[in-house]
């Protein structure tokens, strides 16, 4: 009986050995991909001061405006019926709350530049030498300066802290990315790339105003979708979707690009579920992995305590 007992035990803590080897490994390949998943630390590219007031105008829906030169920040406003992501005209004297369904960024060749031989660029697209078209992050001429900002005040009375940004995907020819650069010789900081697929999430505080550089590889009628979306002071979610387009190009009709609509099933999307999805995935593999294992290793340990027993 003991000496049963004893052999029956190699095989069982073998199993349980085996066991313990393939939840460690899975619980190692989860960690890696969730930290993957987790939000990117806050985008930030130096402090742009501005005051936004809470007497601004807003331009009645349906007033087509076609910017091509000036400072433009989009973000979310708060109203009675809850938030609302707009574009803060700041192209002339005064500046204008537009709806984002109005508003085309006409991006013409002034904005052309050639793609430096450099790796640290791969994420564009594009290859060394040729032009790609950029809105920089920091303002030139004859070209919209386009950023974002949290700065409205009815966003920063209703909401706790700050939002994350969401890509939802982009439409149009060729590639898009955006992306930090605070001068010098410092790297580029990614925060979305079709090109590499980088898609993930990333946070901004209440109270900021960032610009970045939107690259695009090839002319034509680009869309990017971006979501914000957070908590209230209340614990409440929100969130808010815009639509951003671009007429890029000298040729590029922006009358066409106005009466473009957005379909998101043919915009390259957003990576934030397909990164869960994977993690599902995996898990599934795993337990199938250790379903099987666990059986084999059974029917190996019954086979071996039979012999013991004959014997």
């Amino acid at each position: 009986m003991n000496s049963t007992s004893a052999k029956a035990t190699g095989p069982l803590s073998r199993i349980l050995a085996s066991v313990s080897v393939v939840y460690a490994c899975l619980a190692v390949l989860v960690a890696v991909l969730v930290t993957a998943a987790i939000p990117a630390p806050s985008a930030w590219a130096g402090d742009l001061a501005q005051v936004v007031k809470d007497d601004e105008e807003f331009a009645p829906a349906g007033t087509e405006a076609i910017i091509d030169h000036g400072h433009v920040d989009v973000g979310a406003q708060f109203t009675g019926e809850g938030a609302h992501f707009l574009a803060r005209d700041d192209s002339a004297a005064t500046p204008v709350w537009r709806e984002l369904d109005d508003v085309v960024f006409k991006v013409g060749d002034e904005a052309q530049l050639a793609l430096p031989d450099d790796e640290q660029f791969g994420f564009v697209g594009g290859n060394a030498g040729e032009n790609v078209w950029v809105i920089p992050q920091t303002e030139q001429a004859g070209v919209p300066w386009v950023g974002w900002n949290t700065q409205a005040p009815s966003l920063i009375d209703a909401a706790d802290r700050g939002v994350n940004m969401e890509f939802l995907g982009h439409a149009g020819p060729g590639e898009f990315s955006l992306f930090l650069q605070n001068g010098g010789f410092e790297a580029p900081q990614v925060l979305w790339s079709t090109a590499k697929n980088q898609r993930e999430d990333f946070w901004v505080d209440l109270n900021t105003h960032t610009h970045a550089n939107w690259v695009f590889t090839e002319p034509g009628i680009h869309q990017v979708g971006i979501r914000l979306k957070g908590k209230t002071k209340n614990g409440e979610d929100f969130s808010t979707d815009g639509i951003l387009t671009f007429a890029v190009g000298a040729e590029t009709d922006v009358t066409e690009a106005n009466a473009t609509e957005w379909d998101p099933e043919a915009a390259q999307e957003g990576s934030s579920s397909s990164i869960a999805g994977w993690i599902w995935v995996l898990l599934g593999a795993g337990a199938v992995v250790l379903i099987v294992s666990a059986f084999l290793l059974i029917l190996a340990a019954r086979k071996k305590g039979k012999h013991a027993d004959q014997d």
